[in-house]
Parts: structure tokens; sequence; C-alpha cells
């Protein structure tokens, strides 16, 4: 009876931890879009030439964060007892997606965007 519960625990404590990563994750997607939605916004007082330049590459790291919100849903619904492989694929995209995000921001426009 003792390991019965001891388990329920452990998986209890399991899934509260995925329901926090996956917390967290849902937080960085949303400040990655609202980023996003700023950078069309500055790209709307570009010129038609620069803003063929950045809105493909708005629309790639859209693409890109669409993807990262869908895997952490996927991770939650799924809510794994072993989802380490599933985190360390998570992280490798946040970093990736990140950097993009945070590169693309800083060379929209130095000094008019703040960030």
């Amino acid at each position: 009876m003792f390991s019965e519960t001891e388990n329920r625990s452990k998986k209890k404590g399991q899934i509260m931890k995925v329901q926090d990563y996956c917390k967290a994750m849902l937080a960085e997607v949303t400040a990655w879009k609202e980023k996003l939605e700023a950078m069309k916004k500055v790209a709307d007082t570009y010129g038609t030439e620069q803003k063929e330049k950045i809105l493909p590459l708005v629309g790639q790291l859209e693409q890109e964060v669409t993807t990262a919100q869908m895997r952490v849903r996927q991770l939650e619904t799924e809510c794994p007892s072993d989802w380490s492989p599933m985190k360390n694929e998570l992280d490798d995209l946040f970093g990736t997606i990140g950097s993009n995000v945070d590169r693309a921001w800083r060379d929209l426009s130095p000094g008019e965007v703040g960030g």
C-alpha cells in the first residue's frame, strides 16, 4: 500500500514539473509573439523595399514560434512519464528561436526599437 501511495505522489510531482515547464515555455511564446507584432508595426513604417526584406523573416519566425507552441501543447497534453527527450528537444528549439527573434529584433531598427 505504501509503495502505491509513493508512486502516485511521484507521478503527481512529475505532472506538476511538466505543467510548470509548459507554463514557463508558453510565457516565452507569448513574449515572442508580442515582439513579432511590434516588429510588424515597425515594418509598417518602412518603405516597400525594406518591408519586402523584413516581412518574410517575420513570417518565418512566426512559423517557428507556432511550431514551438504546438510542441509545448503536445507535451502538456501527453504528459509522458519520461519527458526528458521532449524537454531536451524543446530547450534546443526554444534556444534557437529565441536567438533568431532577438537577432531580428536588434537588426530591425537599431535605436528605434527597444527590447
